[in-house]
């Protein structure tokens, strides 16, 4: 009896001891994280739940200071500030950059393409991870990728109701990067490219007609208030924006920190990938209660069939801007996850 309660202490105490080691291989880090939008939309409680999990296993080591709505920085600036180390984490939308990032605007803003969310993220999770030539695009900017997300289907939220194709001539649209403005003017909409934050006041001031955006970002932005007709129009989904850190504070980081930010990665994005209908159904009976209307867009099968490949579009766009081989490797890459989604 004796013995066996000797080797439990003992298995208790080694065990103690290993947990506490385990501890130490974390050093002390407090990390300032800037983001260019507010912590109410669910990619941003995605990335709450990412700092929340590298405190748990670094036993609170690892510590993270949120800096959110461009606090830091303007929508624009971000990026830069992520590459020089200025921050140690960033937010941003790289396809505000299209000149820098050429293939991962595939799926950060390609519209028509992706069905749902989950088929966006898988697209740009697997390119990721196996594309040699989406890893040099991410490395040839100075910044290692830490966590993705997804947006549920673009629509429309105007002041006055689109149910039709017609109803579409004309309008002045928010866009952003350079594919949602090549499908609007093929709609005969005026796309007018600004932020995120700038869209309210521009709907308020009768400078957009048309919000694009998923019932989400609408809802948190409270867009109802200004542009209370939601049309159910759908542009397909996104994988939205993504979090970097620079190339060397991502080395300056020891072995333990990288596979603990790696591990989360996989964590926060399956919570992500599990809220997305919770949060769109959320913000769509949050938006009727604050007055905006559903309106039925009578034409989807219209707009469908005038853009039946997108992905042909843009591989032969991105060939003529001399990045053939890489385009037709992403391209080959969303097919596959696209194909493998439907079945």
């Amino acid at each position: 009896m004796r013995t066996v309660f000797t080797a439990a202490v003992a298995a208790c105490a080694l065990m103690t001891a290993s947990a506490a080691l385990a501890q130490e291989e974390y050093p002390e880090l407090s990390l300032r994280w800037a983001h260019f939008a507010p912590n109410t939309w669910g990619a941003a409680q995605a990335e709450e739940k990412f700092a929340e999990i590298l405190s748990e296993k670094s036993g609170g080591k690892i510590k993270v200071q949120f800096f959110w709505s461009g606090s830091l920085g303007g929508a624009g600036e971000l990026m830069e500030l992520g590459q020089s180390g200025a921050v140690d984490v960033v937010s941003f939308v790289p396809t505000y950059h299209p000149a820098q990032w050429p293939l991962i605007g595939l799926t950060n803003s390609l519209p028509m393409t992706f069905k749902d969310p989950i088929t966006a993220m898988n697209a740009q999770d697997y390119q990721i991870k196996n594309n040699p030539a989406v890893q040099a695009e991410i490395a040839g900017n100075g910044l290692k990728l830490l966590q993705i997300h997804g947006l549920e289907p673009y629509r429309l939220q105007c002041t006055s109701p689109i149910e039709t194709l017609e109803d579409l001539k004309g309008k002045r649209i928010r866009s952003f990067g350079e594919w949602p403005p090549y499908v609007l003017n093929e709609l005969g909409a005026v796309p007018v490219n600004i932020t995120l934050t700038e869209m309210y006041e521009a709907l308020q001031r009768g400078t957009l007609d048309c919000a694009y955006n998923s019932y989400e970002n609408a809802g948190f932005m409270k867009l109802s208030e200004v542009a209370p007709h939601f049309s159910d129009i759908s542009f397909g989904s996104i994988a939205a924006y993504s979090v970097f850190t620079s190339i060397d504070t991502w080395n300056s980081w020891p072995e333990s920190v990288q596979k603990l930010f790696t591990e989360t990665y996989e964590e926060a994005k399956a919570y992500e990938m599990g809220r997305f209908k919770e949060l769109n159904d959320f913000w769509i009976d949050d938006a009727v209660k604050n007055g905006a209307k559903l309106v039925t867009f009578k034409d989807q099968d219209k707009l469908d069939a005038m853009f039946p490949d997108m992905l042909a579009l843009w591989e032969k766009s991105t060939c003529d801007k001399g990045l053939c081989e890489e385009a037709k490797s992403v391209v080959a890459d969303t097919r596959k996850i696209i194909e493998s989604s439907a079945q």
